[in-house]
């Protein structure tokens, strides 16, 4: 089970922390949560040794991110003078190969701004409105005449870079809508036992559609 983590930062002298992230509402992967999508090598985020790729950002300095899309967290970092505090749950336990390739709009885009000092009020962020964070948990499906019923978004090059595998939709019919458990921006970490991690989007298709009887899914929720 994950539970919430404070890291803070200082960014470098160019004025970077050394992260990406990918996700936010209404962004082409669904609305989900903001993640962790890069680590810039001997940049201060892997320097912490705090941090991992697919972590969920939780708040940036006191401020939730829940509900806000890509844009507004990047401008919010922007913003943002001297260190900063992340409070973030933990992604799948292996490391997923996200590059930093960056879009003019949504998608993975590194943070190269400085930012501000923490304020007192970090410590105070969650309270019982904010229910239970993301979580590692595992499904199991059994596939039935209408298939296992979703469908997925993300994978290695995909057009947003480097993602990992997310659910994009519940279908009305099929294994997982019959389960209940799968939802929308749900993680899939692996199938059957067999890591997505670092596989296409095709690859991470022909997985699924092959995997027969009871499906075993390793999703971060």
């Amino acid at each position: 089970m994950s539970h919430i983590r404070v890291v803070e930062l200082e960014h470098d002298a160019s004025g970077s922390l050394g992260l990406s992230i990918a996700g936010g509402k209404g962004s082409s992967l669904g609305d989900t949560p903001i993640m962790v999508a890069n680590l810039t090598s001997g940049g201060p985020a892997e320097k912490s040794r705090k941090l991992k790729v697919g972590d969920k950002i939780i708040s940036i300095n006191g401020i939730l991110t829940d509900g806000l899309n890509h844009d507004q967290v990047i401008n919010m970092l922007k913003s943002i003078k001297g260190s900063i505090t992340f409070q973030v749950t933990q992604g799948e336990p292996t490391p997923v190969s996200v590059s930093g390739r960056t879009s003019s709009t949504r998608g993975v885009q590194p943070d190269i701004a400085p930012v501000r000092t923490p304020t007192p009020q970090e410590n105070n962020v969650f309270d019982d409105e904010e229910g239970p964070p993301p979580q590692c948990k595992t499904i199991t499906l059994e596939r039935g005449p209408d298939g296992l019923g979703f469908s997925i978004v993300g994978g290695h090059g995909s057009p947003h870079g480097d993602l990992p595998i997310y659910v994009k939709n519940v279908f009305t019919k099929g294994a997982a809508s019959e389960n209940g458990q799968l939802k929308r921006g749900d993680q899939i970490l692996s199938v059957n036992g067999v890591s997505l991690e670092g596989l296409t989007h095709e690859e991470a298709v022909n997985i699924l559609k092959n995997a027969k009887g009871s499906v075993i899914l390793n999703v971060l929720s």
